[in-house]
C-alpha cells in the first residue's frame, strides 16, 4: 500500500445516517494519497458494519474498533495509527469538498507550514459565515484567530496539522475535557508552530447537531471548558493571554445566561467570577452591542439583567 501523505481521522459513534456521505467525500478526493482512519467508538447502530464495508472496498480506508470512550479517545486512537505526513480530522456527519486536500497542499506556502487553517460553511449555506485571513499568519495572529468567537474558531476539522508538529508538541486530546478539547489541542499545537498558513476557501461542510456543544450543556461539562482555558493561559505567550481571557469570559457568560434561563444555580458563582475577571478583554474583542450588553449585565447584575433580557427576547418572537 502506498504511504499516505494525509491521514484523515474520523471518530464514529452511531453515525449511520450520514457516515456514507462523509466517507464518500474523502475517498473521491482529487488528491489520492490519503488514508481514512474510521474509529468506531463502540457504536450500537449499523455504523461499525458500514465502516468495515468501506474498508473492504477501498484499501485507503482503515477501521479501528474500540469500546465507547468518547470523541477525544477516538481521535487519540486515530493519532496512534496515523501514518501520513499531515493529519486532518472530520466528523462523521460532515463532508469535505472534493478538491479540499489538493487545494490545501497546492501552494509552496502551505507545504512549508506547520498548520493550514481553512474556511467552512454550515450545511445548506452557499458561503461561510464570515471570511478568514488569507496567507501566512504569525503565531500570535493564528492564536487570535482560533480563540475568537467568530471566523476560524477552535475546531480541529478546519485545520491541517503536520504530524511532526503534533509529535513535537506532545499534543493529545484530553479525555477529561468534555468541551473545548479541540480548542485546547489547537492551542497546544500552535504554541509549538513556526509557520501557519490560512486560506479563505470553504472546503469543509458541517451539520449543526442540536444535541452537541452549546445546545445542551451539562454543568460538569461546562466546568471542563473553563479548566481548558486555565490550561491555555499557562501555555500561551504573554501577548496571547488576553485572547484566551476573552474566550474564557465569552464562554463563562454563555454558561451563566443558560444557567439563569434554566433556573440552575449550580456553578453560577464560578461562571460569574470568570466573567467579572475578564469581561474587559471580551468587551475589547467582541464588537457586537448584543454581546457587550451581556458581558456587562452578566458580570454586574445577572439576576435582573437576564430576567429582562429573556423577557425582551420572548416579546420579540
Amino acid at each position: 500500500m502506498t504511504v499516505p501523505k494525509i491521514s484523515v481521522i474520523v471518530p464514529v459513534y452511531n453515525a449511520e445516517r450520514y457516515l456514507d456521505e462523509c466517507v464518500s467525500s474523502l475517498t473521491r478526493q482529487t488528491f489520492p494519497l490519503i488514508e481514512v482512519l474510521l474509529v468506531d467508538d463502540g457504536s450500537t447502530d449499523s455504523s461499525a458494519g458500514k465502516c468495515d464495508a468501506w474498508a473492504s472496498k477501498d484499501d485507503r480506508v482503515r477501521v479501528i474498533h474500540q469500546s465507547n470512550a468518547g470523541v477525544s479517545a477516538a481521535r487519540n486512537a486515530g493519532l496512534d495509527h496515523a501514518r501520513g505526513e499531515w493529519i486532518a480530522f472530520a466528523d462523521a456527519d460532515d463532508w469535505l469538498e472534493d478538491d479540499a486536500f489538493e487545494t490545501l497542499l497546492s501552494g509552496d506556502g502551505q507545504k512549508a507550514s506547520d498548520m493550514v487553517l481553512f474556511n467552512y460553511r454550515k450545511a445548506g449555506d452557499q458561503q461561510s459565515e464570515e471570511p478568514i485571513p488569507d496567507g501566512f499568519l504569525e503565531v500570535p495572529d493564528a492564536l487570535d484567530a482560533v480563540l475568537a468567537y467568530h471566523g476560524v474558531k477552535g475546531y480541529v476539522w478546519n485545520k491541517l496539522f503536520r504530524r511532526e508538529l503534533i509529535q513535537r508538541a506532545h499534543a493529545r486530546f484530553d479525555t477529561a475535557i468534555g468541551m473545548c478539547e479541540d480548542l485546547l489541542f489547537d492551542v497546544t499545537c500552535l504554541v509549538h508552530a513556526t509557520r501557519v498558513y490560512s486560506m479563505n476557501r470553504c472546503l469543509y461542510n458541517y451539520r449543526e447537531n442540536p444535541d452537541s456543544a452549546l445546545h445542551a450543556i451539562k454543568p460538569e461539562v461546562a466546568k471542563t471548558c473553563l479548566a481548558a482555558h486555565e490550561r491555555m493561559l499557562r501555555m500561551v505567550p504573554e501577548a496571547s493571554r488576553s485572547a484566551v481571557q476573552a474566550s474564557d469570559a465569552i464562554m463563562a457568560e454563555e454558561f451563566l445566561m443558560r444557567a439563569y434561563a434554566s433556573h440552575d444555580v449550580r456553578n453560577r458563582d464560578d461562571y460569574r467570577a470568570v466573567l467579572r475577571r475578564y469581561w474587559r478583554q471580551a468587551f475589547a474583542r467582541e464588537h457586537s452591542l448584543k454581546y457587550r450588553l451581556r458581558f456587562i449585565g452578566g458580570a454586574w447584575c445577572p439576576a435582573l439583567f437576564y430576567r429582562v433580557w429573556n423577557m425582551l427576547k420572548g416579546s420579540s418572537r
